[in-house]
């Protein structure tokens, strides 16, 4: 990056990882810039797209400057596309926006000034909600912002670890679409190739301080079948594996599972500050993962 670069760069980075997402994309985008919070660019990373997916982001990139689009000559797989449109962002914040999510006008101002009011919090999330294909609120909601994160590196991770196990994969998403420190994403293994790899991320920055729950409401997921991660989690190995490697030989599931076991146990030790809060942690974790009953 030039310094005239890094003078012009935003406050924030929005990045939007996409693969056929003309349904809701336009919802998506108009929402997005629909913010109180001006300074921020907005990264549209297109995955070989054959939809009209080009066609609505150029036409978005075309009226606004802070749109830029980017397009991948095949499809690299979701957590490679997800790391790609990071990859480009130039922010001091971050946050992945999901093609079929939709917004407050206030999610950004809202978790920008979580994080400027405290450096010691690495990730701020907005209470957030569940909504349907049809954009009508779905049951399973449920607000974050009375939660408190720890300021011991081991407590918050037993904190994380009973997270998973009852907050489900739902609430791990809504995390995933909170605005992060750019620096301390950069000083994880972004997103991996397999199940749960949002776990392992979330657990490395949890590693590098806390994370805010903002209180107002500004985060609508929407739960359909046709969305890019579905099939992870529903035992659906096929549909897995096209989503990580749409152009490979299916993997080893055995393999994926002991990745995603040791890179947690990685952070579990590095949380711990001896051996005995160690093995708490690992019997919390192996506990929790074996109640979640995932079959990936």
């Amino acid at each position: 990056m030039t310094d005239h670069e890094r003078d012009a760069a935003p406050t924030v980075s929005v990045g939007v990882p996409v693969h056929n997402g003309e349904a809701y994309l336009e919802q998506t985008l108009e929402a997005l810039l629909d913010q109180s919070y001006a300074d921020f660019e907005l990264i549209v990373c297109d995955n070989a797209s054959t939809d009209r997916t080009r066609e609505i982001v150029e036409a978005f990139a075309a009226r606004d400057p802070r749109v830029r689009y980017v397009r991948n000559p095949r499809n690299i797989g979701l957590a490679r596309n997800f790391n790609r449109v990071f990859q480009l962002a130039r922010g001091k914040y971050f946050r992945w926006a999901m093609a079929d999510d939709l917004v407050g006008p206030t999610n950004l101002a809202d978790c920008v000034a979580a994080l400027d009011a405290d450096p010691g919090v690495v990730l701020a999330v907005p209470t957030w909600d569940l909504i349907d294909a049809e954009g009508r609120p779905a049951r399973g909601g449920r607000e974050l912002a009375s939660f408190t994160w720890d300021e011991d590196p081991a407590r918050r991770m037993a904190q994380f670890i009973d997270m998973i196990n009852g907050r489900s994969s739902i609430a791990v998403l809504a995390y995933l679409s909170g605005l992060v420190r750019t620096e301390a994403l950069w000083d994880t293994d972004q997103l991996g190739s397999y199940p749960c790899s949002d776990q392992v991320l979330l657990g490395q920055l949890l590693l590098r301080g806390r994370f805010v729950e903002v209180p107002t409401p500004s985060l609508h997921v929407r739960l359909h079948e046709s969305s890019a991660g579905h099939g992870i989690g529903t035992g659906d190995y096929a549909a897995v594996h096209r989503t990580f490697f749409p152009d490979r030989a299916p993997a080893n599931l055995l393999r994926w599972r002991a990745t995603r076991h040791h890179r947690m146990w990685n952070v579990l030790r590095a949380a711990a500050s001896s051996s005995a809060q160690r093995r708490a942690l690992r019997v919390r974790y192996a506990r929790a993962s074996a109640l979640q009953l995932l079959p990936l």
